[in-house]
């Protein structure tokens, strides 16, 4: 299947040397009890994120990517619940975390932007309320000392005359701005971790191309690291240090960006790199699309959940699941047919 879009060109800096692991996920599961039986929502993710660093968690609608991230705060609504894994921050395991523990980290080491500012914020409190909550709660600061800060806040999201809109109810601004609002709250505290949970999904694309440098110029001045869930391979590619691609709630390919984009090893990554319109060289009379629908989480197969979408599974793919699978010092994937001349050391069953 030939890819429609090139490996990102622009430099990216790396996180910074010897900075080390900020976060390590450990097989990570969140299951919902349906009638239809038990949802393995997500389904034994691992994974690291270093100090400073950029992840994209990228997949179709359904793939775990949302729920995983939003498990690493206990924010998985019922009937939905972590069933087993680890999430080390630091030293602290937020996954085990309660009460004010849990409530101290929130806000303050760890932070999340969701996608929809109008349900995220609270529209009969003004803007000033909201920015200042986390200041006064994390950094115990007066009212004037937590105003100067806020307006600091939303000065460095980009947002005009901050003093004056400070002083907003939600609905009296843009959605681009809500959405700046809601970063505005979240590096308040300057957070050691930024989760986005596709910030840029109602916004047009011209908006979304700006919250994308917003984000990675935040990350890049306060070294805040940054797991950024999306869908859109194009916005990943202008933003991401590292990709981790998800389908039904695993892990199928993780590595730098610029090897995803140039050199993908799993099938589905391929297809949705090749659903990519090119913005050069000669246009198709129709973008190539992943056929068939994603499995059901509730009765996955026995091999590889993909087996049944992939142009290349041979017999073997329907009959075990591959592991997650090293195949270059920093490219994994979890596919039979990633390697045919080598045997990719397992790293994660």
């Amino acid at each position: 299947m030939a890819l429609m879009m090139k490996a990102p060109q622009a430099a990216r800096t790396a996180p910074t040397p010897g900075a080390g692991t900020l976060l390590e996920v450990q097989d990570l599961a969140v299951e919902f009890h349906a009638r239809r039986g038990i949802v393995k929502a997500v389904d034994g993710v691992s994974f690291t994120l270093e100090a400073g660093e950029r992840l994209a968690i990228v997949g179709e609608s359904g793939s775990g990517k949302s729920v995983m991230s939003m498990s690493l705060l206990q924010l998985v609504a019922h009937p939905g619940r972590i069933v087993r894994g680890s999430a080390m921050l630091n030293g602290k395991d937020l996954l085990a975390l309660q009460g004010k523990a849990l409530r101290d980290v929130r806000g303050a080491d760890v932070t999340m932007v969701f996608q929809d500012p109008m349900t995220a914020l609270n529209p009969v409190l003004r803007v000033a309320d909201q920015v200042m909550a986390p200041l006064r709660r994390h950094l115990g600061l007066g009212p004037e000392e937590a105003r100067r800060r806020a307006v600091e806040s939303l000065t460095r999201v980009g947002i005009p005359d901050a003093e004056r809109n400070l002083d907003a109810y939600p609905h009296e601004l843009s959605g681009g701005m809500r959405q700046r609002v809601l970063i505005a709250m979240a590096v308040a505290c300057e957070p050691r971790l930024l989760i986005a949970d596709e910030p840029t999904t109602a916004l047009d694309v011209t908006i979304q191309a700006q919250i994308v440098e917003l984000l990675r110029g935040i990350s890049d001045q306060l070294g805040t690291a940054v797991m950024f869930v999306t869908h859109d391979m194009g916005l990943v590619a202008r933003f991401a240090h590292r990709v981790a691609v998800m389908y039904a709630g695993r892990i199928v390919e993780v590595g730098p960006v610029r090897e995803i984009f140039a050199n993908p090893r799993h099938p589905y990554t391929r297809g949705l790199l090749a659903s990519i319109p090119a913005i050069d060289g000669e246009k198709p009379e129709r973008l190539l699309q992943i056929d068939g629908t994603p499995p059901d989480l509730a009765a996955l197969p026995a091999g590889c959940a993909f087996a049944a979408r992939c142009p290349v599974a041979v017999g073997h793919c329907t009959v075990e699941r591959p592991p997650l699978a090293r195949l270059e010092p920093n490219h994994s994937a979890a596919c039979w047919r990633a390697s045919a001349t080598t045997a990719p050391e397992v790293i994660h069953a």
